[in-house]
């Protein structure tokens, strides 16, 4: 409604010939009677033969009021025709003979009603002293029962009244009207555009903003709208008594919303009075900075690794593009969910990812109840992501995007996530739109690449499985926030037993390598119990982000048990361990788990094969201990050049046995049929026995 001959000041500048100076510039002689009107230092230009008042450009410029608003600064289009109009009219002229009836826009108030008007009612009750009719959600009016005539109304029904009277304290006074052929002008009040991130200094008052509707959600009470402008982002709330608000708008479209600021919980949230969709250029302008502001506000912070490593600087720009892209997704209002192994190094690089996702969504995000829908943290009790993992993810996904109208997530898959085992449950997710992101240090496979959007991986870059996904989480954890976490990189170290440079991360933490150990032994020996449970607070608080005296004593109280439950039974298993000699001279240790250890209970299979070996490597230099189970085998080594994800491959080719599996070049676990039980494990011992 701004006039663009003028801008909207009412006025234009138009530039003449300096009649003083005749357009010389020069100052021959001028009229005694301005001097008033000049400065010091014009009349100095005057004596010094300068013209004074053109300031000797022989040019001036006067104010002529706008011929196309006729200085109003205001113009637009007719509501009906949209013929151009000037000034503050409304309608066109030929419109304004015709039959018409205002409607009056939830954003107008009192001062927006002009008497003898006619407009568009709904009868809210009839009482004995008349008919009450709403104007809109803020106004209503009376019908006197003695201006009623031979006219019956009932409630909500729509009719057409005139404006006979206002009263000092606002009473409206109506009076039915009778009207054929008639068109409809929407009024709407002009308010404020202000930005988001300003919304601070407008509390209690009226404005309008524009912005990208990223989450909707349905309440008892109001529909919840949260918009993006880029800069910040708000909740919008509309009351419809519980049913959805504004059907027609959607996740991801461009909306424009008048409504009251006002503050709820400590935070601002605006009440909308009107909402509705914008369309072609004004939509397109809003999306495009959208746009740009995201991308300027989630480029990662990158302070320096915490560590030097050639491995880390080789990985430092995958790194970014992942760290880039977690914070689009919380800008954008994208769930994010983390799927990491249930061990101390999956859960120790999960955590990471999650702490630092939660803090910036509490940084951007108005709801406060954004960090529970947007970072969803969730175990895998197998080293990769199974099929019964994926189906709970994306069926709550999908009921996620029908109730409240979220995006297909973006999937991060820690301390799994490179194998082939994994490409099932990846392609599945991807049929849905969902994009997937891998953080591993497992060996991996090349076809798993052409699935994912990101793959960090350290023996992508000649690196090995000593950079754990807890370290290479951490790190991506510092580019997106400033939360000091790297105790968590140290605790996946000891965890995960890793040695090299890696072990500088020891040194950081301040933590002695017992304390570490016993923290990791307390994550995996609560992890075990909490099954599929993700239970954030108490991994919080075993990993020290809760009261230090409670995680002193929790930590000491969990490593307790559990290493009493290993100890005994390690030393059952013990007696099961059939230790031979293979001819090239390693040590083929065999332990029937089934047999030798209790079901259901700590420590699980893998865990327990892995301290019966950490006793059995003391003795002989180089070995390989397998524990079996009716249709799994759990592998650890030492001091002998071990691929297990090749003699998986090995195997699944030369048996029919369902060979599945991998894991780490020397650690690993193999799935198959239990009728081939002793097929595969004699298989796998003649490979081992032929091993240089």
């Amino acid at each position: 409604m701004i006039c663009n001959a003028c801008g909207g000041k009412g006025y234009i500048e138009i530039e003449k010939e300096c009649e003083i100076c005749g357009g010389t510039g020069k100052a021959k002689s001028f009229d005694p009677k301005i001097t008033a009107e000049l400065s010091d230092e014009q009349i100095k230009m005057f004596m010094s033969g300068v013209c004074g008042v053109c300031r000797g450009t022989g040019k001036v410029k006067i104010m002529d009021v706008c011929r196309e608003c006729n200085g109003t600064g205001k113009a637009g289009r007719c509501k009906i025709c949209g013929e151009k109009v000037v000034g503050n009219h409304d309608l066109c002229s030929r419109c304004r003979r015709q039959p018409h009836a205002y409607r009056l826009r939830n954003s107008c108030g009192i001062e927006d009603v002009r008497i003898n008007r006619v407009y568009v009612g709904t009868v809210s009750a009839v009482t004995d002293i008349g008919v009450f009719v709403n104007l809109n959600k803020r106004l209503r009016g009376l019908i006197h029962r003695r201006n009623l005539g031979n006219n019956r109304f009932s409630e909500d029904e729509e009719i057409l009244v005139q404006v006979s009277g206002i009263g000092l304290s606002g009473e409206i006074d109506l009076k039915p009207v009778k009207m054929d052929g008639y068109k409809v002008v929407e009024i709407s009040k002009e308010v404020g555009r202000v930005e988001i991130a300003e919304l601070e200094n407008y509390i209690g008052k009226m404005v309008e903003v524009r912005g990208l509707v990223t989450h909707i959600k349905v309440t008892g009470g109001p529909t919840i709208f949260t918009l993006l402008d880029g800069r910040a982002s708000v909740q919008a709330a509309a009351f419809e008594g519980g049913e959805r608000a504004y059907p027609e708008v959607r996740v991801d479209d461009v909306v424009r919303v008048i409504g009251i600021v006002k503050r709820r919980e400590n935070k601002l949230q605006i009440e909308i009075l009107e909402m509705e969709k914008l369309l072609g250029e004004e939509a397109y302008e809003v999306r495009k900075r959208v746009e740009a502001e995201i991308e300027r506000a989630c480029e990662p912070d990158f302070r320096g690794f915490l560590i030097e490593s050639e491995v880390l600087e080789a990985l430092k720009e995958d790194m970014l593009k992942v760290a880039k892209e977690l914070k689009k997704a919380i800008y954008e209002s994208r769930p994010v969910i983390i799927r990491h192994h249930w061990d101390a190094d999956g859960t120790c690089g999960g955590v990471a990812l999650e702490k630092a996702l939660t803090d910036l969504v509490e940084r951007v995000h108005s709801d406060s109840e954004a960090k529970y829908y947007l970072v969803k943290r969730r175990v895998s009790r197998a080293p990769f992501y199974e099929l019964e993992d994926v189906v709970r993810d994306l069926d709550e996904s999908l009921e996620d995007a029908e109730r409240h109208g979220d995006k297909i997530p973006l999937v991060v898959l820690v301390d799994n996530g490179s194998g082939l085992e994994d490409v099932p449950a990846i392609r599945q997710f991807l049929l849905f739109g969902a994009d997937v992101i891998t953080i591993d240090h497992h060996f991996p496979d090349e076809e798993v690449d052409s699935y994912l959007l990101y793959h960090v991986n350290p023996y992508k870059v000649g690196g090995d499985s000593n950079y754990t996904s807890g370290v290479l989480c951490v790190e991506i954890a510092r580019m997106i926030s400033d939360l000091d976490m790297k105790h968590l990189a140290a605790i996946s170290v000891v965890g995960d037993r890793a040695e090299g440079e890696v072990e500088r991360y020891i040194e950081l933490s301040g933590k002695s390598r017992e304390e570490l150990a016993d923290i990791a032994l307390a994550v995996e020996y609560e992890g075990f119990y909490l099954r599929f449970r993700t239970a954030s607070q108490i991994m919080h608080e075993i990993l020290g982000f809760g009261r230090q005296d409670r995680h002193v004593k929790l930590v000491r109280m969990l490593s307790e048990y559990a290493k009493e439950a290993i100890e005994e039974q390690v030393k059952t298993a013990m007696e099961g361990v059939k230790v031979q000699i293979l001819p090239n001279g390693i040590a083929l240790a065999a332990l029937d788990v089934e047999n030798y250890a209790k079901k259901f209970t700590f420590p699980p299979p893998g865990k327990l094969t892995g301290e019966v070996h950490d006793r059995l490597k003391q003795k002989y230099e180089r070995i390989v201990t397998i524990g079996y189970g009716p249709d799994f085998a759990v592998i650890r080594s030492e001091g002998v050049e071990l691929d297990i994800p090749r003699i998986v491959k090995e195997l699944r080719e030369e048996i029919v046995a369902g060979v599945d599996g991998g894991g780490h070049l020397v650690v690993g676990s193999i799935k198959f049929v239990q009728a081939k039980r002793k097929e595969v494990l004699a298989r796998l011992a003649a490979k081992i026995g032929n091993l240089k």
